[in-house]
């Protein structure tokens, strides 16, 4: 005789029903990625983890990893085209700047100098906007094609000189000045005029005398594939933060828009950060790790394992050097995915991309090429 057999309680129905349902949901297949663009081996492994792996979590970098390109270079661009600064026209640009007396590579000029040229001309170029100038007219002057220049010669200078972790903190301190909300603001305006495929592209500046400037990458995009593989994630249970050296009220003004972005919330979104000042200031705050390169490893250890029993990330996703401390410092990663946007093959991130093709995309790192290739993308070693 069956065990249900006979009248039962309303009780003992109910628990029949919702064990019913959770049995039957237990047995549903896992959400899978379309296969898309997707390497054929690195979707089967990521399928294979995520049918698995419900209660961990994931780990991305944002730039040129998340998305196709650099957020922070976008805001960049567009503060550049639109003269677009808080403090104007009192602006220095060179916030950040360890030792202002150090020549740019190449030259016999300072980056205080460099300074001093790009705060006449700015004071000039908003002079000509007070007098009902139009920003079309202005950006066809000689004047504004020198300052764009020189503005990209500078950021290329503090790489060279000073390295990437001043570079990096270099472009976001040019939103000093701002309210976070006047920020953000500036920051959803570049990223409607950046973001979409068929503006990713790379454009020269050169000033007129050819002395300063070069290639400049523009727009940013989010590939479908991305947004499949974050949607995936959480259908199967499995939580995916951000880790930028971005930063983070850049990034979250993407990352966070269920529209344009990813919808995450902003717990889930750690990227360099300001001291909590209003306005905000150039100086970055010395209580909290900055996730760059290393420090990508001690947020995720100090901010996101203690909500995971300790635990490190089941996969973590980066495009360079400066991921490679958090691609490789947990046993707990079951997959690393590197997505491949041409670094060179003896770097560190190159070397893991090596160890991906020589297994095939069948062991513990998985490389896939760029969603979408940009036009005469530009190597960059990235942080």
């Amino acid at each position: 005789m069956s065990i249900f057999a006979g009248k039962c309680s309303k009780p003992m129905k109910r628990f029949v029903y919702f064990l019913f349902v959770a049995l039957a949901a237990a047995c549903q297949p896992a959400r899978q990625l379309e296969p898309a663009s997707w390497d054929p081996a690195v979707r089967e492994s990521l399928n294979e983890l995520m049918a698995s792996a419900k209660g961990g979590y994931a780990v991305f970098d944002f730039d040129k990893t998340t998305i196709v390109n650099d957020i922070s270079q976008a805001v960049w661009v567009y503060q550049i085209e639109h003269l677009c600064y808080a403090d104007a026209p009192a602006h220095l640009f060179l916030d950040g700047v360890p030792d202002p007396d150090r020549l740019l590579p190449g030259t016999d000029v300072s980056f205080a100098q460099t300074g001093k040229v790009l705060q006449v001309e700015y004071k000039m170029m908003r002079a000509w906007k007070n007098l009902d100038k139009t920003w079309a007219q202005i950006r066809n002057t000689e004047l504004y094609l020198d300052f764009r220049a020189r503005m990209y010669s500078l950021l290329v200078g503090l790489d060279q000189v000073f390295g990437p972790s001043v570079s990096y903190l270099w472009m976001p301190g040019l939103l000093a000045g701002f309210t976070e909300e006047q920020a953000r603001a500036v920051v959803h305006e570049a990223i409607l005029e950046h973001l979409g495929q068929e503006k990713l592209g790379v454009q020269s500046w050169i000033s007129p005398d050819g002395l300063w400037g070069g290639p400049v990458e523009r727009g940013i995009y989010l590939s479908p594939e991305m947004k499949d593989l974050y949607r995936c994630l959480a259908d199967n249970g499995v939580d995916a933060y951000i880790c930028s050296a971005s930063l983070e009220l850049i990034v979250e003004t993407l990352a966070c828009d269920p529209q344009l972005g990813l919808g995450l919330p902003p717990e889930r979104v750690f990227g360099l950060r300001f001291v909590p000042e209003q306005p905000l200031t150039a100086i970055f705050d010395s209580t909290y790790v900055q996730p760059i390169g290393p420090g990508k490893v001690t947020c995720i250890e100090t901010f996101i394992a203690p909500s995971y029993k300790g635990g490190g990330p089941v996969l973590v996703g980066g495009d360079s050097n400066g991921d490679v401390p958090m691609l490789t410092a947990f046993p707990d990663t079951r997959h690393g995915l590197v997505i491949d946007v041409g670094r060179k093959a003896s770097s560190p991130i190159g070397a893991l991309a090596e160890e991906a093709r020589a297994a095939d995309n069948r062991g513990k790192y998985l490389l896939q090429p760029v969603f979408v290739p940009v036009p005469d993308a530009i190597e960059g070693g990235g942080i």
